[in-house]
């Protein structure tokens, strides 16, 4: 397990390919994101190593209702009792994961029907959750985050910020593969249009406010993270401006 940053943690524990957070604050700890399934047991242990029992954790966030990420959604509100909260239009695939599907590109089209076979492996399937709260663009939750309503990849996806700590957890709304910040994979991103504007406003309105950058994909940004997603989003719009 890795601290980022006082107070957040990376459950590395897991692999390299997705990433699942804790933030420990004054009232106990709150998971955000579950992995692929299966990780219940690792995401649990890694909260005991911070001290905390099952019961310590208050609340289990959900970015976006991809499999890797509420893959074990549901085994961890069994196992510790936590409230599950997501954006309120992202509250249709958390009940029904099989409704996620690739873009509507040719490549997407073409694996739609390979997708749909692969998600009926159990190691693949996400089991239904009903969240226990639903949240909008601009809520703030007790532990100092904001809700950020990012959408494109999925049409519910959510960032959170924590203006005081200068922390982004930016889900699939960002990646920093290869230490190269980029926006969310074209074939997993239906509105890939809706996805850079979500990138735009995360520059523009909150970048001066950013340091930190946490993705559910690549590696951390301890510092510097506003101005690199500036600098990312002004590539973006000036590619578009010469197509």
């Amino acid at each position: 397990m890795q601290e980022i940053v006082p107070g957040l943690w990376d459950v590395d524990e897991l692999n390299s390919y997705v990433h699942v957070y804790l933030w420990r604050w004054a009232e106990g700890v709150t998971i955000i994101d579950a992995g692929v399934p299966g990780s219940a047991d690792k995401i649990l242990a890694a909260v005991g190593k911070l001290g905390l029992q099952p019961s310590d954790v208050r609340r289990i966030i959900a970015t976006h209702g991809d499999v890797d990420h509420i893959g074990s959604l549901r085994a961890l509100k069994r196992a510790t009792g936590a409230e599950v909260v997501c954006h309120t239009v992202e509250k249709e695939l958390l009940e029904h994961p099989e409704r996620r599907k690739p873009a509507r590109t040719p490549l997407g089209l073409l694996l739609r029907p390979l997708f749909a076979l692969i998600t009926l492996l159990p190691q693949y399937r996400a089991e239904a959750v009903t969240p226990d709260r639903i949240h909008v663009d601009g809520d703030k939750l007790p532990e100092g985050f904001t809700i950020v309503h990012t959408p494109g990849h999925t049409p519910g996806h959510i960032s959170l910020l924590h203006p005081e700590r200068r922390i982004l957890i930016a889900g699939d709304a960002l990646h920093n593969r290869g230490g190269k910040l980029g926006a969310p994979a074209p074939i997993f991103t239906p509105d890939l249009e809706n996805a850079h504007r979500s990138l735009w406003k995360l520059a523009k309105k909150y970048g001066d406010a950013i340091d930190t950058i946490v993705c559910g994909h690549g590696d951390p940004i301890p510092s510097g993270g506003g101005a690199r997603l500036q600098g990312l989003v002004e590539t973006i719009f000036e590619a578009e401006a010469t197509r």
